[in-house]
Parts: structure tokens; sequence; C-alpha cells
């Protein structure tokens, strides 16, 4: 997975560059809340020009390449890393975008154990979703109609149209993996507020883009994963 190294935390041997032990080293706190004007005009900027229907800027809003902290025991010390979660938008010609999201590969290594910030277990998580959502017909009403529902609902859902997840809990020695399908799950992708798990868990990483991913799979599985987008850095003040 892609992250950044705490030097102070490395421990002893070369780490693998794939390897858990790639540790994150958390930039300055970032200013608290996320306000709902900066995700509208966020998604809607890129594609001002354009005349996009909502489907569009949906795709646009939800889009990027996330990361998601957690705590890796090796060694027998508590150290940080980042599961890497990748959601991506496919333009169709004529169609609405189609959306998949992905899990990569942990790649915990040796860890014992690995735990979120409330110090529930998390698993590894392996596979590939595709996405879907209604089609809206009203390009005319697109951008009036986001900013209604991102107010409202505070983000947006996508029903799972095909895929299966691979699930292991991290373990020594290494813990059975499952393969679990997800098709006619949900994928919900909402903002995050003041004095919740997710905001605490995400408060020491810098980005412009915060978001709660909550995965339910026909079984009633649930994950919760609070995401940040690294490549949305705060703009410097003027």
């Amino acid at each position: 997975m892609d992250t950044w190294e705490a030097p102070e935390a490395r421990l002893a041997g070369s780490p693998r560059p794939n390897d858990i032990r790639n540790l994150m080293q958390p930039p300055a706190p970032l200013r608290p809340a996320l306000l709902l004007a900066l995700f509208c005009s966020w998604a809607i900027a890129p594609l001002a020009h354009a005349g996009p229907g909502l489907d569009e800027i949906v795709a646009q809003w939800s889009q990027g390449s996330f990361r998601s902290p957690l705590m890796c025991e090796l060694e027998g010390r508590l150290v940080q890393g980042v599961r890497r979660v990748l959601i991506r938008a496919q333009p169709m010609p004529g169609r609405p975008p189609q959306m998949s999201i992905e899990f990569i590969d942990m790649q915990p290594g040796t860890a014992t154990r690995c735990i979120d910030a409330t110090g529930s277990p998390v698993p590894n998580l392996v596979g590939k979703l595709q996405l879907k959502r209604p089609a809206h017909r009203h390009p005319e009403t697109a951008k009036r109609d986001f900013k209604r529902m991102l107010g409202q609902d505070k983000g947006f859902s996508y029903s799972v149209s095909s895929g299966r997840l691979k699930i292991q809990p991290v373990a020594l020695p290494p813990a059975k993996a499952v393969q679990e399908s997800f098709e006619g799950g949900t994928v919900t992708l909402s903002l995050i507020f003041p004095a919740t798990d997710a905001e605490r868990a995400l408060a020491e990483f810098r980005s412009e883009r915060k978001l709660l991913l909550t995965l339910e799979s026909p079984t009633g599985k649930r994950v919760l994963l609070p995401l940040f987008d690294p490549a949305a850095q705060p703009r410097p003040a003027r």
C-alpha cells in the first residue's frame, strides 16, 4: 500500500516496499470541520463548462485514491499504517459513468493484529466491486439537485451490481480468508462531522477531502472506513 514511513517508528531490519512496516508520519492537525460548500464546489467546479448531469457530478465527487488509517501490532508494538481504497469513475458515452471501488491488499506481513481508532479489530479486505446508481435524466437541474441531495442526505449511496471481497482477519499464524459476495449490497460515501469517531480518526491527516465509507453486504456484514485523499491538500491561506 502507498504509505509514508515514520523514521522514529521504523523497526529493526529493512522493510519490504509494500509491507505494513512502511508506516505513516501524520502531518500537523487539519482544521476541524469540513464545510458542505467546499464539497459542492470541489465536485462541480471541474465540470462547470461541460454541462454535466447529476450522475457525472456525483461520480466526480466520489472518485479518488483514498487512504484509511489503522494501527497494526508488529513485534509487540502498535504502529500506524493506512489501507488504500480506490474509487474510479469510467466515462460511458450516453450513459452514467461506470463506478467501481477497489480495496488494495494491506500485505500485513508479520502483524499479529490490526485495529481502528476505536480499538476494534479490522480485517484485510481485498477485491473490487462494481457500483451503480439510478440514472438521473434532468441535466438542466443537475447542479441544484446535487447541492440539495448532499445537504439533505449528507452523502450518496450506490448499489453493488457485482463483485466479491476476500476478508481475512490479521493474525499470526495467518487466519483463514473467506470470499464474500457483495452483489446486492450498498456502498455509501458520506460527509464527516465533528465529535464523531471518524472525525477523531482523521484529525491528524491534512486533506480537504474526508469521507466516511459504509459498506454493507446483503447478509448484513457492515464495514465502516474513514477515508482521506492525500492529494487534496489544504490551500494556503491568502
